[in-house]
């Protein structure tokens, strides 16, 4: 692609949910106002050419290669974490937790972090296996689960995202009234509520299971929660998951813009 991208096609080709991250062809240059639209976002612009290497601009829009997940140019010294030695032949029993500190691989840190792999395998799948309305929606999980990813991996504060223009705020009060804000009551998957719903559902009891697996992590003996931030987006995102399954089933689904309006309006 040598062509500029515009505004108008970046808002036809990504769902541009603030706080995600958007992978562009190599060679790709941006108008002034894609780039702004981006910026204003919060949205991490990474890079991709024909070899599947990931580059971010510079401080003079120079491109320089980086880790897919970390979206670090360095590699640091990776010391073990029990004993602070550098570990110059990395053994198959250690692993890295972060980019310089290795763990044996019965950390539970790494348990849920396999897990948190896993939703993320999901939901890939699904963005195969289902139908076009559905393809903003499990973009934004990818993107969010992803995102949780990094944050645990690079020990960062995990920053706010919206899933297809719905806060956690909201997402959290779809998914505790559906019969008030998607015209269908709470349910229990059963077989004739479909495929789309059956799928949905193996996908929400993942995300669960990942959230579950890192309160193990995270919240000390003394009930210390170390991560909150991720332990709440994990939450968010099966709540969300729980309201596209209600939407699968709905008779007649609403759309985000209408439910974005019923949120808006006064009890």
């Amino acid at each position: 692609m040598n062509d500029f991208i515009t505004e108008t096609w970046l808002r036809a080709n990504h769902t541009l949910s603030e706080g995600s991250e958007i992978h562009l062809p190599a060679d790709a240059r941006l108008t002034p106002s894609a780039r702004e639209l981006l910026e204003s976002r919060r949205l991490r612009i990474k890079f991709l050419d024909q070899q599947g290497r990931l580059f971010v601009d510079d401080d003079e829009q120079q491109p320089q290669p980086v880790h897919g997940l970390t979206s670090s140019d360095t590699h640091p010294q990776a010391c073990c974490e029990l004993c602070r030695q550098p570990v110059v032949k990395k053994p198959d029993t250690l692993t890295h937790l972060t980019a310089d500190i290795m763990v044996a691989k019965s950390d539970p840190r790494l348990g849920f972090r396999a897990t948190l792999d896993s939703a993320i395998a999901l939901t890939v799948w699904l963005q195969i296996e289902l139908a076009e309305p559905w393809q903003p929606w499990l973009f934004d999980i990818r993107s969010r689960l992803g995102n949780i990813m990094r944050a645990d991996a690079i020990d960062e504060p995990l920053a706010a995202q919206s899933i297809v223009g719905l806060n956690e705020d909201e997402l959290h009060r779809l998914s505790h009234q559906p019969l008030r804000y998607l015209d269908h009551d709470h349910l229990v998957p059963e077989a004739s509520h479909g495929r789309d719903a059956a799928l949905l559902n193996l996908l929400r009891t993942k995300v669960r299971e990942t959230e579950t697996l890192a309160a193990q992590v995270f919240i000390t003996r003394s009930f210390e929660v170390l991560r909150p931030d991720i332990l709440q987006a994990l939450n968010r995102l099966s709540s969300t998951v729980y309201v596209m399954m209600i939407l699968s089933v709905a008779k007649h689904p609403l759309t985000v813009a209408q439910i974005q309006q019923r949120l808006g309006e006064k009890p």
